[in-house]
Order: structure tokens, then sequence, then C-alpha cells
């Protein structure tokens, strides 16, 4: 398959790190998918990867932190609620699953756990509540 590049500065980079956080992370989204889509997981490590490597590289480590960013984190799983895939799966393709729906954020499985685990996601979440699928 033919690869393709693109030619940014920092602020064109900033731009696209903006527009695939409000594609894989808008409360309404239009497309579903896209906020589970494996092809934009990708791209979005990617821009994040180029942001860390960038004169603010520190300041963006830890902005892609997980921990840091609690809202994101809810915001993907109530996004994930609508992935059908997610019931059938194992729990490879559930680690899987949830990495595109977290990314571009670093975490570990700790962070992961409750999908894996009997879903006691956020806090808030009821026992009557489903797990997301």
């Amino acid at each position: 398959m033919q690869k393709y590049s693109l030619d940014l500065d920092y602020f064109s980079l900033l731009s696209l790190h903006r527009a695939l956080l409000e594609a894989k992370f808008h409360p309404a989204p239009e497309d579903e998918s896209v906020s589970g889509s494996p092809l934009v997981a990708n791209i979005s490590i990617q821009v994040r990867d180029l942001l860390i490597a960038s004169e603010q590289g520190s300041q963006w480590r830890d902005w892609f932190q997980l921990s840091n960013r609690p809202d994101r984190k809810k915001q993907a799983v109530l996004l994930m609620k609508h992935c059908k895939r997610w019931k059938k799966a194992a729990a490879d393709e559930k680690r899987t699953i949830a990495g595109s729906y977290l990314s571009p954020f670093i975490f570990d499985d700790v962070d992961r756990a409750p999908w894996f685990y009997g879903c006691p996601l956020i806090s808030q979440r009821t026992r009557r509540e489903p797990c997301p699928r």
C-alpha cells in the first residue's frame, strides 16, 4: 500500500490533534465508528508521538497521561457502550478495542482493568447498568 506524509509545522500538528480529539470524543458523534476505529487510533497516536517529540514534549507527555484526563476516559467509556463487538470479544480483543477508544492517551492495564473484570468502570455506575458493548 502506498504511504503518504504530511508537511506540518507545530501549529498545524496541534490543529490536527484537536480535530482528531473532537472526532474521537464528541458527545454526539455523527459517525459512531470513528471513536473506536483502529485506523483513527493509529493516526492519533502518531500525532501524539510527534507532539511529545516537539520542544514542548514534557508538557505533552503529562497531558497525554490518561490518569490526568478523567473527562476523556469517561467519554471513551460512554462511547464504548455502542461497540457491538464488545459482548462477544475475548479478553485480547477487548484490550485492543479499549486501546482504540482510549487512544491517543497513555495508559496501562490498570486504567483498562474495569473493562476486563466485571465492569465496575466508573464510580457513578450502578450494578443495574450494563457493561459497555
